[in-house]
């Protein structure tokens, strides 16, 4: 009998069968990694023990055991949805990254749940209008940004809604 044969079924039908060593992508399917299970290296996100950049969601824990973070990656970098929720659970931000930079309409909320601001990206800088609002609801300033640089000039209000010269106005009550 010819040792070839045997040795090239010996070596490669473990390849067939596993794949060549662990995987770092997770399909929907698959559980939440906590992100104490990941680590960086020059910027790139790692699944503990292996050396390609991580893809799959993770999570973060506040203390007390609720959930503060969901977000997700492709190749190390974050990309995708990110959700954060303070210690009771209340969402307070969301937003988009696109490898691994901000993309899209970022929002925040106050503890009430009323809207705090809106923030546009593009490619890691602000892009387009941005909104902030005080805790009762009245719009506190809006600025429209292009490239990550002011366009025009920013418009601030007080609490009443009444216009303001400047955020330090705005922010007197």
């Amino acid at each position: 009998m010819n040792p070839v044969p045997l040795f090239l079924i010996i070596v490669t039908l473990p390849l067939l069968l596993g794949g060549c060593g662990g995987t770092t992508e997770l399909n929907s399917e698959s559980p939440n990694v906590n992100v104490e299970e990941l680590m960086e290296r020059q910027e790139i996100v790692y699944l503990k023990g292996t050396y390609r950049g991580f893809t799959g969601k993770a999570y973060e824990l506040h203390p007390n055991g609720q959930k503060a973070a969901e977000f997700n990656y492709k190749n190390g970098k974050f990309d995708g949805l990110l959700i954060r929720w303070d210690e009771n659970g209340n969402k307070y931000m969301e937003g988009n990254y696109k490898d691994g930079k901000e993309d899209g309409l970022w929002v925040w909320w106050y503890e009430n749940g009323q809207k705090a601001a809106e923030v546009n990206w593009k490619n890691g800088k602000q892009d387009g209008l941005n909104l902030d609002w005080h805790e009762n609801g009245q719009k506190a300033a809006e600025a429209n940004k292009k490239d990550g640089k002011l366009i025009g000039r920013a418009k601030f209000w007080n609490s009443k809604g009444e216009p303001v010269d400047t955020i330090e106005e705005a922010e007197a009550e």
